[in-house]
């Protein structure tokens, strides 16, 4: 049935819409001084009416958010609003509630505020959740399985942001190509297990050789790729002497069932180079296969040590 006055409701009707109603209701006066507040308000914000009505608008709103100070405006202006404000519990703990604002003459004409408040912290939540999931799955995509290294997409991002950070820093970006060569001989000889170990080996070798904010990736089945700065020329050196002596140790050999046999490719971007991350890739994986060519003319069985 359609109620054509509202008149004929009669006070205690509303009373009962007022106290029973399972949404959040707060009346105030234009100032922000809270004159009412019904049971469903106060346990939102775990606060008595009367405390409520004490702190008014001021203390239970978080002036600083400024959603509060958009729908005010739009109240004013348009004589209602509904949007999202920070309120304040009787805990101290602030929480995004959903309100609907009203302006309203009273029956003596004086102007009223009526605020509906309705709980959204399960939908927040819930948004919140999936915003990080979806952070998760992102991070995910752009891991290698196998080894947690960057993988290709990984280093569009990762790569580009060090680049970037090296240009304001003025400095140096090194960068290594290695490419282990006999993963197909392990696997062919000791099972797929054996080339995931080497992998694994590398990668090992990489993770304690190389810094906690360079860029290391799987780039490929058996090619790995670093991004390093503030690594000199002499440094490049020592660093694939301490990744052969890393991968030439008996607890190494023991975990892959083998030697692991690897080649390197270094390039470097000089400070005020704009060289592209492709470009650097490009041309490290052509010094590693220089370098690889270079080892197999001078012996087949017994590899020199790259420069």
């Amino acid at each position: 049935m359609v109620v054509q006055d509202t008149e004929s409701v009669g006070i205690a009707a509303y009373r009962v819409l007022f106290e029973h109603n399972t949404e959040g209701i707060l009346l105030s006066s234009p100032n922000g001084q809270i004159t009412a507040a019904n049971p469903a308000a106060c346990a939102l914000l775990d606060m008595s009416a009367e405390e409520i009505c004490q702190l008014g608008c001021d203390g239970v709103v978080d002036q600083e958010d400024p959603r509060w100070r958009i729908a005010v405006a739009e109240r004013d202006r348009t004589g209602a609003s509904v949007g999202v404000a920070r309120l304040r519990r009787g805990d101290g703990r602030y929480t995004d509630i959903e309100m609907t604002s009203r302006r309203f003459p009273d029956e003596d004409g004086t102007v009223q505020i009526l605020l509906i408040l309705h709980d959204i912290s399960r939908r927040v939540a819930i948004e919140r959740e999936m915003e990080e999931m979806g952070a998760r799955l992102l991070e995910l995509s752009r891991r290698d399985e196998l080894t947690g290294f960057q993988n290709r997409r990984g280093l569009i991002v990762a790569g580009t942001q060090l680049l970037q950070y090296a240009d304001r820093q003025d400095d140096d970006i090194r960068v290594l190509y290695v490419d282990v060569s006999n993963v197909t001989q392990l696997n062919d000889r000791l099972g797929h297990s054996a080339g995931d170990a080497a992998l694994l080996a590398v990668a090992r070798a990489l993770a304690v050789t190389f810094r906690k904010n360079d860029v290391l990736t799987r780039i490929g089945g058996t090619e790995f790729l670093v991004l390093a700065i503030k690594v000199t020329g002499v440094d490049c050196g020592a660093i694939t002497q301490r990744i052969r002596r890393h991968l030439a140790a008996p607890e190494t050999t023991e975990f892959v069932g083998a030697q692991v046999d690897v080649s390197f490719g270094w390039t470097t971007r000089l400070a005020g180079e704009t060289t592209s991350l492709e470009d650097l890739v490009a041309r490290s994986d052509w010094a590693m296969l220089e370098a690889r060519d270079a080892r197999r003319a001078v012996s087949g069985s017994a590899p020199a040590e790259p420069s």
